[in-house]
């Protein structure tokens, strides 16, 4: 499978959030709107909570004024995973926190990546902007991107 590109349009997968029974096809959630999508490799990875959440929590409001409608962070965990973290570091009403448990969205959209530390197949870190579901912008990791911690007395303390 390849990566989504600029002007390919999202394809249509469900996601959770919160509860098994919130589904959200992402596609529809994102229809009439600008968004930012961004993916994780896992809920609670210190690089993903101190790094990529706390950056687009901490500028959700700029991104607002920017007349982004929705800013959606998924990962493939489940969604009481997602719910927890996204209370945990603040997210409320400023990131989404959506659920991929089977990995269906990253893999339609070629971010699926193997990282052994975090259980297998897990999602590259990406971030893309979009108008009407179609994406207008994407950043991507590079594909060799290895999760590495920085440990004090045997905690991490820092992790990329």
């Amino acid at each position: 499978m390849r990566s989504i590109k600029k002007g390919d349009k999202l394809p249509s997968v469900t996601l959770y959030e919160a509860l098994p029974e919130n589904q959200t096809n992402i596609l529809d959630l994102v229809a009439n709107k600008k968004a930012i999508i961004f993916g994780v490799p896992g809920a609670f990875v210190p690089g993903c909570s101190r790094v990529h959440l706390r950056g687009f929590i901490e500028k959700s409001t700029d991104l607002k004024l920017l007349g982004f409608e929705e800013i959606i962070c998924v990962s493939m965990n489940d969604p009481f995973v997602m719910s927890a973290w996204g209370n945990a570091r603040g997210a409320n009403d400023k990131v989404r926190m959506l659920a991929d448990p089977t990995g269906s969205f990253t893999k339609a959209i070629g971010m699926e990546t193997d990282i052994p530390e975090l259980g297998g197949t897990r999602s590259r870190r990406y971030s893309m902007a979009t108008v009407n579901g179609i994406v207008k912008e994407l950043f991507i990791d590079a594909s060799n991107v290895k999760l590495t911690c920085l440990q004090t007395n045997g905690v991490p303390t820092y992790c990329t």
